[in-house]
């Protein structure tokens, strides 16, 4: 609990003791007696928050109230009002909040460092195993197949991304153009959506066992290669009507170079010890705090908002890297 949250709750607590004196004394007159009189304080003038608060507090330590019974203080109804505000309001970070996130900032660096020191290493092993005899005969099985149509809007390094049959989340169609024969996708001119069906030129598999299996070999012929296979649901984003994500679909596979962008490969290495680093060190840093203080790991509101705060910001900040 913060000081912010202390002040108010000893800030209530006197108000409603000072409040029950006054209602006492008002009581003893009514009834035609004589109340005591009732203890000089000096927050009769109007007072910031701050000032009412060291004002309160020099009366709470003269008159020994050292307690705070906030359900003297409040109805059950303003309790609970008063929780549910409470339960709102944003944890400020402090130096250890600051320390935590700088720590998995660093780590979380060195952890990109890492995996693309890994992911250069395991592309140009992919790389050796293109040569080897057995993928080289894969990538003749799945040669002539729709799913590689490379026509006008479909070419260049990162046509994979434009095919429907390169995308893993979407075999259905894929295995449908194998079988038919028949390529079908869909190209962007200016805005405007054509759909675009090429067959024909491409030879037609009867068996669906056939056309799995012709499927699998394509795509580990791919995968090998520098840009291997966009991620799942890449080609679905390209077929959205909105030029943003067609353009962010696009150029994360494309990358700056082949094989430097988002793929398959890259993204089951590139991202995964870096963002599992980062979230360790600051949910350990969340949770442990939560149990010094409460004696129990799980979270309120508002400490799970702090939480996603933090993990915001050293994910922001490694992605600089």
């Amino acid at each position: 609990m913060s000081s912010m949250d202390d002040s108010l709750d000893r800030n209530l607590d006197t108000l409603s003791r000072r409040l029950a004196e006054l209602e006492s004394a008002t009581g003893t007159a009514l009834a035609g007696g004589i109340p005591d009189r009732l203890p000089e304080n000096d927050t009769t003038e109007h007072l910031s928050y701050v000032e009412l608060t060291v004002a309160n507090d020099r009366l709470r330590a003269r008159r020994g109230w050292t307690d705070v019974d906030l359900d003297a203080a409040l109805t059950p109804e303003q309790r609970a009002g008063f929780d549910r505000w409470r339960a709102r309001q944003r944890i400020p970070w402090d130096h250890e909040d600051m320390l935590a996130v700088g720590f998995a900032t660093v780590l979380g660096v060195a952890a990109v460092w890492y995996d693309t020191a890994v992911d250069g290493a395991v592309a140009r092993g992919l790389g050796a195993t293109r040569k080897t005899g057995w993928m080289r005969g894969w990538e003749r099985a799945g040669k002539r197949l729709p799913i590689d149509y490379t026509g006008p809007g479909f070419g260049g390094r990162a046509h994979r991304v434009r095919s429907p049959g390169h995308d893993l989340a979407r075999p259905f169609e894929a295995l449908r153009q194998i079988r038919a024969g028949e390529f079908r996708g869909v190209r962007w001119d200016y805005g405007d959506k054509h759909d675009v069906t090429v067959g024909g030129r491409f030879r037609e598999v009867d068996s669906l066992a056939d056309a799995l299996v012709l499927w699998a070999k394509h795509l580990a012929a791919d995968l090998v290669t520098p840009m291997s296979l966009p991620m799942p649901g890449s080609s679905w984003l390209y077929e959205l009507d909105n030029r943003a994500l067609r353009k962010f679909a696009h150029e994360v596979y494309l990358g700056t170079s082949a094989g430097n962008g988002l793929n398959v490969r890259s993204g089951l290495l590139t991202p995964s010890l870096s963002v599992i680093t980062t979230e360790i060190i600051l949910r350990t840093h969340v949770h442990s705090r939560a149990y010094a203080v409460t004696g129990s790991a799980l979270l309120g509101e508002r400490e799970q908002a702090r939480r996603d705060e933090l993990l915001l910001a050293a994910h922001s900040l490694v992605g600089l890297a």
